[in-house]
C-alpha cells in the first residue's frame, strides 16, 4: 500500500476516527496530581486492543521492578490506581522498532459553567470534536487505534513491532506513565504524539510547577492586607520571567516558536482560600528553561532574600518557594535524526503541509530523552494553550480536518517505516 491509498482510506473512514475520539471524550480521565482517573478509559483502550488482536496489557507504573527507586520518581501520585496500556502489533519478525504513544489523563474541567458544551459531550457538529481532552491528547489514542484497525483490516502485516502505549499521568508534571512506558517496552523509535499542530519537537525544555507563599504575621478578618503584596512579589517575579524569555529568545530550537513569549505563566494568584487562611498569600506558576535545576533554584533563594526584606516591611512573612512538580531537566536529540527528516517528508507527501523541527514546551519529552533511545521525538496535531478552546480551555476542541491531516501523516509515517 502506498501513501497515496491510505489517505483515500482515512478519508472513507474518517467518521469511524471522529466516533471513537467521541467516546474516548466521554469516559472521565481527570488528573488531579496527586491522583487520577485514568482507570476506566484504561479500561476501554485495552477492550478495543484486544478487539484488534494486540498483544495486549494493562499495568500501574509501580509494577516495574525498583520503579521507585528511579532518581527520577516523583511521590504522591497516588500510581498503584493509574494504569497504561501496551499492545504491540507483532511483526513477521518479532523485534520491538517503533514506539506511537499518548497520555490518557486530560487536565480538570474547571468551572463547567464556562462550557457551553459538557466536557464530557464529545460532540461533533461544525467541523469539531468537542470535550476535555479532544486536543489533549485523546485525539492521538484515537488515531493509532483507527490507524492499527485500518491496516489490519487491509490485511498488512509489519516487518517490526508497532508498540502503541496509552499512558497515565502527564499532566500536572506527572510523567510516571511515560517513563514506565520505555523501560518496559525499550523501541529503536519513540514518538510522543503529544505537542502542536505541524512541529516535531526534538528538544525538551526544563521547567517546573513552583509556588511562593507568604503569611501576613498578625491576625486579620480580611484578605486585602494580604493581596496588598501581590505587586512587589510579581515585580520581582516578572524579573525572573523576563530571564527566561530572553533565554529561550536565544536559544536556537526555539526561533519560530512561541515558547519564549509563554516561558513563564501564572497558574493561581490567591489572597485566603474561600474565607479561611485570609493571612496567606499564594502565587503558583509554571517556566520554561534551559538552565539546570542548580541554577534555576539558586535564583529563587536570591529572589526570596529580596522578598523577605521587602516584606518584612509590611509586616509579611516570606515561606519561600516549594516544587509543585518535578524539575523537567533540558535535553535534545539531534535535529539531523534521519528518523525526524522521514516523518518530515512522509507528513510534506501526506498533507502538503511544511512541519517545524523546534523545541518543545514543558511535557513528558524530558523524561523520554533520558529513558528511551536516540531516535525519541515528540510530534502532535494539537492547537496551542492560548487559544480559544484550545487544550486546558473551556469549550476545548479539534478541528476534524486537522485530526484527519494527523491522522494522514503517523500512517505515511508508518508505512514508511514497517511496511
Amino acid at each position: 500500500m502506498d501513501i497515496k491509498t491510505i489517505c483515500e482510506l482515512i478519508e472513507t473512514n474518517k467518521q469511524e476516527l471522529f466516533e471513537l475520539l467521541s467516546n474516548l471524550i466521554k469516559i472521565n480521565s481527570e488528573s488531579f496530581g496527586e491522583h487520577g482517573n485514568e482507570k476506566t478509559c484504561a479500561e476501554y483502550i485495552l477492550k478495543l486492543c484486544n478487539e484488534l488482536g494486540l498483544s495486549s496489557e494493562m499495568y500501574s507504573p509501580l509494577e516495574l521492578e525498583n520503579f521507585e527507586q528511579s532518581p527520577d520518581y516523583f511521590p504522591g501520585r497516588n500510581l498503584e490506581n493509574r494504569y497504561n496500556v501496551t499492545a504491540k502489533w507483532k511483526g513477521t519478525e518479532d523485534c520491538d522498532k517503533l514506539m506511537l504513544m499518548a497520555h490518557i489523563d486530560t487536565v480538570e474541567f474547571g468551572s463547567e459553567s464556562s462550557w457551553d458544551k459538557s466536557p464530557l459531550s464529545g460532540e461533533i457538529s461544525d467541523g469539531k470534536i468537542f470535550g476535555r481532552g479532544s486536543g489533549d491528547d485523546k485525539y492521538a489514542i484515537a488515531t493509532c487505534l483507527f490507524l492499527i484497525k485500518l491496516l489490519k483490516n487491509a490485511g498488512l502485516v509489519p516487518k517490526k513491532n508497532l508498540v502503541f502505549n496509552a499512558y497515565c499521568d502527564e499532566e500536572l508534571g506527572g510523567s510516571h506513565g511515560a517513563m514506565a512506558a520505555v523501560i518496559k517496552d525499550p523501541c529503536d523509535i519513540i514518538i510522543n504524539l503529544d505537542g502542536r499542530k505541524n512541529q516535531i519537537w526534538h528538544c525538551a525544555s526544563g521547567g517546573q510547577v513552583v509556588t511562593y507563599k507568604y503569611r501576613v504575621n498578625e491576625t486579620v478578618s480580611s484578605a486585602e492586607p494580604t493581596a496588598k503584596a501581590f505587586p512587589i512579589v510579581l515585580k520581582e517575579l516578572s524579573k525572573f520571567g523576563n530571564r527566561r524569555r530572553k533565554e529561550l529568545e536565544k536559544n536556537p530550537y526555539y526561533k519560530g516558536t512561541i515558547i519564549p513569549e509563554t516561558s513563564m505563566r501564572y497558574n493561581e494568584i490567591r489572597a485566603g482560600n474561600n474565607d479561611m487562611d485570609k493571612d496567606v498569600g499564594l502565587l503558583k506558576f509554571t517556566f520554561y528553561t534551559d538552565k539546570t535545576k542548580e541554577e534555576i533554584w539558586d535564583e529563587f533563594s536570591k529572589i526570596d532574600s529580596v522578598l523577605q526584606k521587602k516584606l518584612k516591611a509590611l509586616g509579611i512573612t516570606s515561606e519561600g518557594f516549594n516544587a509543585e512538580t518535578r524539575f523537567f531537566h533540558y535535553g535534545a536529540c539531534d535535529t539531523e535524526n534521519a528518523e525526524i527528516k522521514n516523518l518530515v517528508d512522509c507528513a510534506k507527501e501526506a498533507t502538503g503541509e511544511e512541519t517545524l523541527v523546534c523545541g518543545s514546551c514543558l511535557s513528558d519529552l524530558s523524561i523520554l530523552l533520558k529513558y528511551g533511545s536516540a531516535n525519541t521525538f515528540a510530534y502532535g496535531g494539537g492547537r496551542d494553550f492560548s487559544e480559544p478552546g484550545g487544550p486546558h480551555q473551556p469549550n476545548e476542541f479539534i478541528e476534524c480536518d486537522d485530526l484527519v491531516n494527523f491522522t494522514k501523516k503517523i500512517a505515511a509515517y508508518v508505512l514508511k517505516t514497517l511496511f
